[in-house]
């Protein structure tokens, strides 16, 4: 399945890059409320319910600088069917209009007609927006009774949202309003810095849009993403199958601090096209599907996990490593080009020997990369 961006006959200037206060608050409530799909918030998630430590680290993989009462706490968690895998569409950019504050971004979900808002409401409820339309959910019996059972099949959070829906929307709608208001009051310090990394990061995307064209820039956003070039496309690898004419739909692409590990891309009929896609901070890489497949089959070989436990305590040349584990040269040096091959290994010269080291920082994150790989 694939989503594809398909930029035949579309205008550069159909693909802009700006931030978005509303969907990195959210993108920040899902790594809280689903904090084992975000390795790298794991610790910042359980910080939120401490107390308020101030102490200025980065976002979001170190303690907050924030705290969230139980009660808030509670509430975030009741709704967090809205931000979950399938995002409610109306909590990412609803037009391509940039930079805007989250007072604005909230004021269009205020001002969503009671149906569609209802309907945007109820896909997200249900978790995606394929199988019956749900744009007379509020007056067709047919449609909310499906909602319903929709729902109470997922869980009771979602079935408690699904009935306030149907029976009081306005008041979901403010309820709901408030929530995103307070939580963003809550977690002020953590989003300011997230900001800063954001918008510290937007004039090298918006550069490389101007000079490497939006196929290629959003092509780059992500190691499951690619750029074809006939006719010319992007296509990302997502669970979901669309296809977006940039040529008539415009683009927006939203980076976020709080999204990694995840790249979603939104595109439904009546708004911008949207790409938020996960920053990575300085010294991260981001292996895509088949790197680490291919690390976790070189690291399954029995022999390659002796020449890993040798070198991983010292740097060893590949004649030390023969005679320490009793193989022979040529075997030892296979198997070393398939750990450099996988990118598990360094290599340093002195003179004409050649000392092999264990990667220690990839070895122990492969865990964390295969997460990351199975909820991209």
């Amino acid at each position: 399945m694939s989503v594809v961006l398909s930029l035949a006959g579309a205008d550069p200037s159909c693909v802009s890059a700006h931030a978005s206060p509303l969907a990195e608050l959210t993108a920040a409530l899902h790594a809280y409320t689903e904090a084992e799909h975000h390795p790298h918030a794991v610790r910042w998630a359980r910080g939120l319910e401490t107390e308020a430590s101030g102490s200025g680290a980065s976002v979001p993989d170190e303690a907050p600088a924030s705290a969230l009462t139980p009660a808030l706490r509670r509430r975030i968690r009741g709704w967090a069917p809205l931000w979950a895998s399938y995002r409610a569409r109306y909590l990412l950019p609803l037009t391509a209009a940039g930079d805007r504050p989250l007072d604005a971004e909230l004021a269009d979900i205020a001002d969503l007609p009671p149906p569609l808002f209802a309907e945007l409401t109820g896909y997200a409820i249900r978790g995606g927006n394929s199988g019956t339309p749900l744009d007379r959910v509020l007056s067709d019996r047919t449609q909310r009774e499906g909602l319903l059972a929709a729902a109470e099949r997922r869980s009771t959070a979602r079935a408690e949202l699904a009935h306030r829906l149907v029976d009081a929307p306005d008041s979901l709608r403010a309820d709901l309003l408030d929530l995103l208001a307070q939580a963003a009051r809550a977690l002020e310090p953590d989003l300011a810095r997230a900001a800063r990394v954001i918008g510290g990061r937007l004039p090298r995307l918006r550069s490389c849009l101007d000079r490497e064209g939006p196929g290629r820039t959003l092509a780059g956003l992500d190691p499951t993403a690619s750029y074809r070039s006939e006719p010319p496309r992007v296509v990302f690898d997502k669970f979901h199958h669309g296809i977006v004419n940039v040529a008539t739909t415009a683009v927006l692409v939203v980076p976020s601090a709080f999204g990694r590990p995840h790249l979603l891309v939104k595109h439904e009929p009546g708004f911008v096209a949207v790409v938020q896609f996960p920053l990575l901070l300085e010294g991260d890489d981001q292996p895509g599907h088949a790197v680490v497949q291919r690390r976790l089959e070189v690291l399954c070989d029995p022999g390659r996990q002796r020449i890993a436990r040798a070198i991983a305590r010292e740097p060893l040349t590949p004649s030390e490593l023969a005679a320490r584990i009793g193989m022979s040269l040529p075997q030892v040096s296979r198997h070393l080009a398939r750990l450099r091959d996988a990118g598990l290994v360094t290599v340093e010269r002195d003179g004409r020997r050649a000392y092999y080291q264990l990667t220690l920082e990839r070895v122990r994150r492969i865990g964390d990369d295969l997460l990351t790989a199975l909820f991209h």
